[in-house]
């Protein structure tokens, strides 16, 4: 990371990242080019801080015959920080406050209905804020959706600006 005055390395920072963020930008290989895809998102840490994502979508697709032809992946995470205008323009330029979660890992496509119905819990208490447990999810649902489950391999967070006194 070029601008290690911006790292954000404390986990907790990061988890109230992904907690306060919505959308998730994934990137898959192509023969050409990187095909990305915004999408809803959930995540869990196990005890190691070991980072899971998942993401839901149709059970057939593009991104879906990417996985399958190579699960490697890249995404981004960012809580879509608003615009920092200067109180002095000719002093500072506009910028942008914002905290961000990037990273890369394997992406699978899962096909167990209880990881299926796990994920879906995950996903719902991500977007919802409420708990894992208040969501029943019907087995029509399992067998109609697609998840895809990303075993992140490596992460960095950063952040920016919020409380720059130059800054409006």
């Amino acid at each position: 990371m070029r601008r290690k005055d911006r790292e954000v390395t404390n986990i907790d920072e990061i988890k109230q990242i992904l907690k306060d963020s919505h959308v998730i930008h994934s990137g898959f290989r192509t023969a050409d080019y990187p095909y990305v895809v915004p999408t809803n998102f959930g995540y869990e840490f196990d005890d190691d801080d070991q980072l899971t994502l998942y993401i839901h979508g149709a059970p057939v697709g593009h991104k879906r015959e990417l996985i399958k032809q190579d699960g490697r992946m890249g995404f981004e995470i960012d809580d879509g920080g608003p615009l920092m205008v200067p109180k002095d323009p000719k002093q500072n330029t506009p910028s942008f406050a914002y905290r961000s979660v990037m990273g890369y890992g394997d992406a699978e496509l899962i096909e167990d209905s209880e990881i299926k119905k796990h994920a879906l819990q995950v996903i719902l208490a991500h977007e919802t804020g409420q708990k894992l447990s208040e969501f029943e999810v019907s087995d029509k649902t399992i067998e109609y959706v697609g998840i895809i489950k990303i075993t992140v391999k490596q992460f960095t967070a950063k952040a920016h600006g919020g409380d720059d006194p130059e800054f409006n």
